[in-house]
């Protein structure tokens, strides 16, 4: 899920949230944050596994979405009731750490090409599909508990975010093995690195529109 599918920029801002629900309270936002944090941050964890078993890119790439999303879960509760100054250096800390893992997933993506690498195909395509049942179990469960600001368009828009690349990944699979090349499955990967990328400059730079805002008046 997106770093804001349970209440965050998913849920209520950027991804076409607003609601006209009553809230369901604070708890019932920061249980659902947490079940969504846990499930990101176990399949991010397997997803790393199976990308150092099979050496497909996609994995890594797949990987480090999911981990993103754990994260901002994880952002977003340590920022709850937190002044503003924390909660923007919590994302500025997000927003860097995942700039540093897109760049070296870039790198990783051409060393696979240089190399000729050639991913383990059927082992790595179970992987992706796992994750991608995962994520349709998260968005319906989501969506069978949704209350507040998770209303059925922020639920989709943010399981859309994740299962696309997550299909990207398998398209480039195949591909791969029909042409007995691992280029395109390094190439998904870097695409997705790309929209990670553009993702922590997004973080980067909504820190620093924050610290012009608050700076003082000379």
């Amino acid at each position: 899920m997106d770093g804001g599918c349970g209440g965050g920029s998913c849920g209520g801002g950027s991804c076409g949230g607003g609601s006209s629900r009553p809230s369901g309270g604070p708890d019932d936002l920061k249980h659902t944050m947490r079940m969504a944090m846990v499930v990101n941050g176990l399949l991010g964890a397997l997803l790393l596994a199976a990308a150092n078993a099979t050496q497909a890119v996609s994995l890594w790439a797949a990987a480090l979405l999911v981990l993103n999303h754990a994260a901002g879960h994880a952002v977003t509760l340590a920022g709850m009731g937190r002044r503003p100054d924390l909660r923007a250096r919590l994302s500025l800390l997000q927003g860097v750490a995942l700039a540093v893992a897109a760049v070296a997933l870039v790198v990783t993506a051409g060393r696979s090409i240089a190399g000729m690498a050639m991913p383990d195909v059927p082992l790595a395509s179970l992987a992706l599909l796992l994750a991608i049942g995962v994520t349709v179990a998260s968005a319906t469960l989501l969506f069978a508990n949704r209350r507040g600001t998770l209303t059925l368009r922020a639920i989709w828009l943010c399981s859309r975010k994740d299962v696309l690349p997550l299909a990207a990944g398998l398209v480039g699979l195949a591909a791969s093995w029909l042409l007995l090349d691992g280029a395109p499955d390094a190439l998904v990967g870097a695409g997705v690195a790309a929209v990670l990328l553009a993702g922590a400059w997004g973080l980067l730079r909504g820190w620093m529109v924050g610290e012009g805002k608050s700076a003082p008046m000379r």
